[in-house]
């Protein structure tokens, strides 16, 4: 674990894993990348997260499916008829993060998968049609546009602080897939359903 300084606040941070490519200061919601192995990019400020009813916080621990994990991030992204956050979760094997959903009350956990040759763009992809991607046929069930409105933590990803981003959503081998469209980069993962009593917290 790296331990460095908030340059907005002096608040200490610590960069959990070298899979880490942005931390938020818990303090004063200053964003930073991680550019490298002891230095800190500043990139914005998020907007602080008001707490709702959920099983996870930041610094919680638990297991899924036997798998321990503990989570050292959230972040909040809404769109027209709602939101959804996200948790970010790292696993005590060693194994790079994933995002752990939570939607409705629905969970799933999301592997980011590499992006292996053309995806159909934002434009392109209709609800109700099948695509290919990365050799896989996806049936699409979701199109919106979000943004999104704060974050905790630190994170695999660098967050889009500002504006809006396309994203869809559907299904492959009854495995969920989603992909993200950044500014400058298409984000794609392939998750895992989850039942309710499969996530197992620490108090």
């Amino acid at each position: 674990m790296q331990k460095m300084t908030c340059a907005s606040c002096g608040a200490p941070l610590e960069v959990e894993n070298q899979f880490i490519r942005s931390v938020t200061c818990k303090f004063c919601g200053t964003a930073y990348m991680v550019s490298g192995s002891d230095t800190l990019d500043q990139v914005g400020k998020t907007v602080s997260l008001a707490d709702y009813p959920s099983r996870l916080n930041v610094g919680a621990s638990g297991e899924i499916r036997g798998r321990s994990f503990k989570v050292i991030g959230r972040v909040r992204y809404a769109y027209n008829e709602g939101f959804w956050e996200e948790w970010q979760i790292i696993w005590d094997d060693g194994a790079p993060p994933d995002w752990l959903e939570e939607d409705e009350g629905y969970w799933t956990v999301y592997k980011r998968d590499r992006v292996r040759g053309a995806v159909p763009s934002y434009d392109q992809v209709k609800v109700g049609q099948s695509v290919t991607i990365n050799g896989r046929s996806v049936f699409i069930t979701e199109k919106r546009t979000a943004r999104m409105v704060g974050s905790e933590g630190q994170f695999s990803s660098v967050l889009p602080l500002a504006g809006s981003f396309g994203y869809i959503q559907g299904s492959s081998s009854e495995s969920p897939v989603s992909i993200n469209y950044w500014e400058d980069e298409i984000e794609l993962s392939v998750g895992t359903d989850l039942e309710h009593n499969e996530i197992k917290t620490k108090s």
